[in-house]
């Protein structure tokens, strides 16, 4: 199965903000996210897919690299547990 994760963000700057790249720490998880330029004060959206076929507790790293001159670099973190139904 897959575990659904949904950061959503806004520009706040003055310019057209880009997602240049979006990378998980490990192959079970998956981003996607906003390819277009987001528009000064527009929200673009980043979904992280991870394979819950492992039990038990994890927590994964996404890294997102991006024109924003404040912080072009910002970590994401997905943690839960996985529980047998």
């Amino acid at each position: 199965g897959d575990g659904n994760c949904e950061f959503q963000f806004t520009n706040t700057g003055n310019e057209p903000l880009i997602l240049s790249n979006v990378r998980a720490s490990c192959g079970c998880t998956t981003p996607s996210w906003t390819k277009a330029p987001v528009m000064p004060g527009k929200t673009g959206t980043i979904k992280v897919r991870y394979n819950t076929n492992n039990l038990g507790g994890f927590q994964k790293r996404v890294t997102v690299n991006s024109n924003a001159v404040n912080t072009p670099t910002v970590t994401l973190t997905i943690k839960g547990t996985v529980k047998n139904n």
